[in-house]
């Protein structure tokens, strides 16, 4: 591969049209907004099941269905996830990652549209696969796109808005079917699709993506579209520049011929890391909640108790509260500690809520108290959101090298969504078997055994530039106070690069712009 040197520009005709027009804060804000909307609308397919379902259950409805066909429609949507994010892996890396939410978008738009001019069953069934799959699609690429476009410094809280979205859809899903018939909730979902897709439209390619392209020219405007001028940021395209023509120095070596990107450490250590987050997040029950929103809040509260809809909107406009939370966090706080915060805070949630659950169920004098299992239900849902619902998905376009991050973004989003069906099917035949106490029992004693593994095992990121993260993976955590202060090599000072890449890849020519 070889990087061109870009043509000359006019750096204060640019600075005096764009720069001082928009600050790169509010065009990484722009070019986020495209992936966080289509976030939304997984988090809408999410819900989705919840108004749809009772709906179709009433005595009055034009199509009724069976218990069996209404867990089919449930797991629909979570059925094709796995391969929509083996699909969205593969069109990121090909295609690029602009042009796969683009594509995205489109087959989020035809679901929706399917659902609600749907008549029967097997319609209610394409149109869930159909979003299901978009979800899928939407899982890597959105992620990785928002990575590679924004500052370290505000990556995270952009990150977090992905998760935000989610819960928001979640919520807007349930406020559509409360007022609406769910034809006209799935028409509403729909309209978000066309704005997700004027966004992305107007914003630039991945510059990650165009460099790995050999596109420097192209690479190059597309970061100062979205970074600017500053002498941070030329200094961290420099390093991007210098990265690049390394890892196409070392993929020419006969020992990097030998071995495969899949098999070196910096790859195979973050699979393994999102593989455990993701695993915990998903058998911690988080899906549950919203899948099967209504008839939880049935048997939690009590049918004598709140209103089981409202109680459905206060959990929910919990989850959209925590999520903000949760993007305020990110920005302060770094990734460990909120992990560890949010499992230890899950685990106990759990096993409360299972305990409380016992004694309401056997003791009559608490039945009075039901009120105090939303309590803790919503404390599960604060200490889930604030950090094991949003990390995984934020870490997901941090961790992995450039050169693996589509395949490995895919297979931990497509390990998620397997995760995610196998929970949403047994469901409801683990409330039967152990009852909603038992469920949230084992729940929680699973939330706590990947929150053990993860103090083993999660790195911390918060700060730190893609370049540096890779080093990090690559070296070991054992070293990774040498990364951020590493030794001066002749010749050279140590603020030639950011911290964490190597000082040989700092002895490469760079051309100056």
């Amino acid at each position: 591969m070889i990087i061109k040197k870009p043509p000359a520009m006019n750096d204060a005709f640019i600075e005096s049209n764009v720069v001082k027009r928009f600050s790169p804060l509010a065009r990484q804000v722009l070019a986020a907004s495209g992936p966080i909307i289509s976030s939304a609308a997984a988090g809408m397919t999410n819900g989705f099941s919840a108004i749809l379902l009772p709906q179709l259950q009433q005595p009055d409805s034009k199509l009724s269905i069976t218990e069996d066909q209404a867990s089919w429609i449930a797991s629909m949507a979570p059925l094709p996830m796995a391969l929509g994010c083996i699909l969205g892996g593969y069109l990121m890396e090909r295609c690029g990652r602009k042009t796969a939410h683009l594509l995205l978008n489109v087959s989020f738009a035809i679901g929706w549209c399917v659902l609600s001019t749907a008549g029967s069953y097997p319609q209610i069934l394409a149109g869930r696969f159909i979003t299901g799959l978009s979800c899928g699609l939407v899982g890597p690429p959105a992620s990785v796109y928002i990575a590679e476009t924004s500052d370290p410094k505000y990556r995270g809280i952009l990150l977090a808005g992905v998760t935000f979205a989610v819960s928001g859809g979640i919520l807007l899903a349930h406020l559509f079917g409360t007022f609406f018939q769910w034809q006209t909730a799935a028409l509403l979902c729909s309209l978000f699709m066309i704005v997700a897709y004027v966004l992305m439209v107007v914003s630039p390619e991945s510059p990650a993506w165009l460099l790995a392209r050999g596109s420097r020219s192209e690479a190059e405007t597309s970061f100062r579209w979205l970074r600017g001028y500053d002498p941070a940021s030329r200094q961290e395209f420099d390093a991007m520049v210098a990265r690049s023509e390394q890892r196409e120095k070392d993929t020419q070596t006969q020992t990097e011929q030998k071995r495969s990107p899949y098999r070196r450490r910096e790859f195979l250590m973050p699979l393994a890391t999102l593989l455990v987050f993701f695993g915990t997040m998903q058998f911690s029950g988080v899906n549950i909640v919203a899948f099967y929103s209504i008839a939880l809040m049935k048997t939690t509260i009590g049918s004598d108790s709140l209103n089981e809809y409202l109680a459905m909107l206060i959990v929910d406009l919990v989850r959209v509260v925590t999520s903000l939370v949760a993007c305020i966090l990110l920005r302060s706080v770094g990734r460990r500690p909120l992990a560890m915060a949010s499992g230890v805070g899950t685990t106990v949630s759990l096993i409360g809520l299972s305990i409380f659950l016992y004694f309401q169920t056997s003791i009559p004098l608490y039945r009075n108290y039901s009120w105090l299992s939303l309590v803790f239900l919503i404390s599960y849902i604060v200490f889930v959101g604030i950090g094991l619902f949003p990390l995984p998905w934020c870490m997901t376009g941090e961790i992995f090298p450039v050169a693996t991050r589509g395949l490995g973004s895919g297979l931990t989003s497509s390990f998620n969504f397997v995760c995610f069906f196998a929970v949403i099917k047994t469901g409801p035949t683990l409330f039967a078997t152990v009852g909603i106490n038992g469920t949230f029992l084992v729940y929680g004693v699973i939330s706590l055994l990947g929150t053990l593994l993860l103090y083993v095992i999660l790195p911390e990121t918060k700060n730190r530039t893609l370049q540096e993260i890779e080093e990090q993976f690559r070296r070991g955590r054992s070293k990774a106070k040498d990364a951020e202060a590493p030794t001066p090599v002749e010749g050279t000072s140590s603020g030639s690069l950011p911290a964490g890449v190597p000082q040989t890849v700092s002895q490469v020519p760079v051309e100056k712009y």
